[in-house]
């Protein structure tokens, strides 16, 4: 009897095989444009669903490989993003989408029948497509981009796809919880406006997440009053909405709360700040710092309440300046305040920006031409509308970037105005030597009195020397702060209390 005779595998196929076979050294970056390749070659074959499922298993471990070697190199990235590694980023972005829309494709082709053929389940199919969109996610927000269209769809189509394909009245899986799990992290990532944090916040507020994510409320069925609940409709691609702003026309919606979130969240802030190590919580070491108690109350209170506009914006089209640079500012201050100026080289770091809308909390701009470095959220920057105009002391409360060659920024202003002084703290030993910091004015508005704003250290904790020139004069007065007004991951603004006995 004549053995019927095996054909060869598709060409594709055997490429990816033999591309998956090679050492695995190297650079783990080299590995994504030929990833991407063959991910697409085979999407377009019709493979068996166990053949597709395996080779899908063995490119995933390469995209690990990926992105545990770009992930740590984008937590101290500021924008704009330099263009090789902005390329890379949205290159790994790609990646995770085109994985999970594997994933998601493999999960809609399973039925009962087929299922004991491939020995996987349900579950166990679309928590790989949800692990992909969580880590997209993730390159999502330290990039400061947008989400790519159909990443809520997805999302949502894999939550459903699991739970449908699982009995509700029996004992769920394992998988089950981890589904969940991902798709909390990444509803409460996003509802925690993290286009205003760091990269690092983000990727601890993330770790964090992975631990406490369970506490988020999921419902099917709509609450009677609105309250801090959010939404998401299967048929729309879009991020979750509150239900207080928004109510669902129709379509299947999946509604969702933070508040036992939020309320786990404060017991943690006020337990990390009583000097309870963060190990003895569950939570990652970074918590101890303050910089991630910061970011973590913030997003507490982000969950607490969806966000409202406390200004109406005005749109508008005005070109402005913009000093991103604090040395930088400092320097066009101290050249404003001389009568004579020696030099105005600072000025080739301004950069031209258009003023989208304005409120009387701030501004939102975007980037023209000129130079720009070093923009992450929670830093000071310099605005005015023009030459001969005050520089307006602002700071950076959101940030987003669609390309290397684009940024937008929201602005809050501090003060209208402010002169380049220099601190030292007091100490008998080894003294430190004087560091740049801008005196802000005192706002009666705002019952505020005389600040500093300077850059993130403890210097709004001991007392301190103010050092300022004047024409030909230099002033010295010794201070004491007395109350801390902002903290960020980059800078500091706090009052202080001048001691006239000492000048």
């Amino acid at each position: 009897m004549r053995r019927r005779k095996i054909p060869p595998p598709p060409i594709q196929l055997q490429q990816a095989l033999d591309w998956l076979a090679e050492p695995q050294e190297g650079d783990p970056l080299l590995d994504l444009v030929p990833l991407r390749k063959h991910i697409a070659a085979l999407g377009l074959l019709k493979l068996p669903l166990r053949s597709r499922i395996k080779i899908d298993e063995l490119l995933q471990r390469r995209a690990e490989r990926i992105d545990a070697a770009l992930i740590p190199m984008l937590l101290d990235v500021k924008l704009p993003l330099p263009i090789h590694l902005g390329t890379v980023a949205q290159g790994l972005i790609g990646l995770r989408a085109e994985l999970g829309e594997a994933w998601l494709k493999i999960a809609d082709d399973i039925t009962p029948q087929n299922l004991s053929h491939i020995r996987r389940s349900g579950p166990q199919i679309c928590l790989q497509g949800m692990f992909n969109l969580s880590r997209q996610l993730l390159a999502i927000l330290l990039t400061a981009t947008p989400a790519p269209m159909g990443f809520w769809r997805n999302a949502q189509a894999l939550y459903h796809r699991a739970h449908e394909s699982v009995d509700p009245t029996a004992t769920l899986p394992a998988e089950m919880g981890a589904i969940d799990a991902r798709f909390k992290t990444m509803l409460a990532l996003t509802a925690a406006q993290p286009e205003g944090l760091a990269p690092r916040e983000i990727a601890f507020l993330a770790e964090y997440l992975d631990a406490n994510a369970g506490a988020v409320r999921i419902d099917m069925i709509r609450p009677e009053k609105a309250g801090d609940w959010y939404w998401l409709n299967a048929n729309i691609d879009q991020p979750p909405i509150a239900l207080e702003r928004v109510i669902p026309d129709g379509g299947p919606c999946l509604y969702f709360r933070f508040g036992e979130l939020a309320n786990l969240a404060a017991r943690h802030v006020d337990q990390l700040g009583d000097g309870v190590p963060p190990l003895t919580l569950g939570l990652p070491l970074q918590a101890a710092g303050a910089d991630y108690r910061n970011a973590l109350e913030r997003a507490r209170q982000y969950w607490t309440a969806p966000r409202r506009r406390s200004f109406n914006r005005r749109p508008q089209a005005l070109q402005v300046e913009v000093c991103t640079q604090m040395s930088t500012l400092w320097t066009a201050l101290d050249s404003d305040s001389q009568l004579e100026p020696a030099s105005r080289e600072c000025e080739l770091t301004y950069s031209d920006w258009t003023l989208l809308n304005e409120s009387p909390a701030g501004y939102a701009i975007v980037h023209i031409v000129g130079e720009v470095a070093g923009i992450v959220p929670g830093c000071a920057v310099g605005l005015r509308t023009g030459a001969g105009a005050a520089w307006q002391i602002c700071l950076v409360r959101w940030a987003r970037s669609k390309s290397s060659s684009h940024v937008e920024l929201g602005l809050e202003v501090v003060a209208p105005s402010a002169k380049p002084i220099r601190i030292q703290a007091l100490s008998t030993r080894n003294p430190e030597p004087p560091i740049p910091a801008l005196l802000l004015p005192a706002l009666a508005s705002l019952n505020r009195g005389e600040a500093i704003l300077a850059v993130r250290g403890n210097y709004n904790a001991r007392p301190f020397t103010l050092l300022q020139e004047h024409e030909t004069r230099l002033r010295i007065v010794e201070c004491m702060p007395h109350r801390s007004l902002i903290e960020t991951s980059s800078v500091e603004v706090f009052e202080f209390i001048r001691n006239p006995t000492a000048s």
